[in-house]
């Protein structure tokens, strides 16, 4: 009696499966300041999700830079939905480029290489922010007090971007001081000056800033200044694609 054989054999296909990206929005505008979220979902039965990348590019032609995931920019993934995203806040004027993704995956009853499949890009424009920000302080312009008391002066800020509140002091014949500083963005800010008798916080509901004197002193006699900066965010580098 013969023997029948049968043997099953791993083929290496190519990309006929259908396995595919959709990546939404196709184009997007923002302001600066806001964010946006670009998602990309890999579609195809039979397949698994194992990594995921995005890429930036600034023009047509040129070459694409990877997104490490950090600062202003957060990549997520949920792999049993096949799902992933780009998340970029406080998006600036120079983040405007066409963003792609790329999935990495493989066939379950496969052991063959990985393969890549990349989405269609998104267009992403950058305008400026017509709410210019401000700051109006709330202090009469002169408050007279006693040593040892405790003074509270307050400025607010208009503006809907993440700021650094600057806290400045000038004595009569001298050159301004700075004291300290605190961010819009709510994160603690334990800075102090004078041996820690001022302080400073912020209330980023009420858009204030306030800056605490505790115990007078005569050397405490000054005028006193509030500034507003963009807060800086340390961001991941871009890497190029080699």
């Amino acid at each position: 009696m013969g023997i029948l054989l049968v043997f099953t054999l791993c083929v290496c296909l190519p990309r006929s499966f259908s396995q595919s990206v959709t990546q939404s929005p196709g184009a997007v505008n923002r302001k600066e300041c806001q964010s946006l979220t670009i998602t990309c979902v890999l579609h195809g039965y039979g397949y698994d999700l194992v990594n995921r990348h995005f890429f930036k590019q600034t023009q047509p032609g040129k070459e694409r830079e990877r997104i490490s995931s950090g600062g202003r920019f957060v990549v997520s993934v949920n792999k049993a939905g096949k799902t992933f995203s780009l998340e970029i806040r406080d998006v600036r004027v120079e983040d405007a480029a066409t963003y792609y993704c790329k999935a990495q995956y493989y066939r379950y009853t496969s052991l063959c290489d990985y393969k890549y499949v990349d989405g269609s890009g998104t267009v992403v424009t950058v305008s400026d922010s017509a709410d210019s920000p401000s700051l109006v302080s709330t202090n009469p312009p002169l408050q007279m007090s006693a040593a040892d008391d405790t003074v509270i002066l307050s400025c607010q800020y208009s503006g809907i971007c993440e700021y650094t509140i600057h806290w400045y002091s000038q004595s009569p014949g001298q050159a301004l001081k700075y004291l300290l500083q605190t961010h819009t963005s709510g994160g603690d800010n334990k800075e102090t000056a004078a041996g820690g008798r001022i302080s400073a916080s912020i209330d980023s509901v009420k858009k204030s800033s306030q800056l605490k004197i505790s115990k007078l002193q005569l050397s405490d006699s000054a005028t006193y200044y509030c500034g507003l900066s963009r807060h800086t965010v340390v961001e991941s580098p871009l890497t190029p694609v080699q």
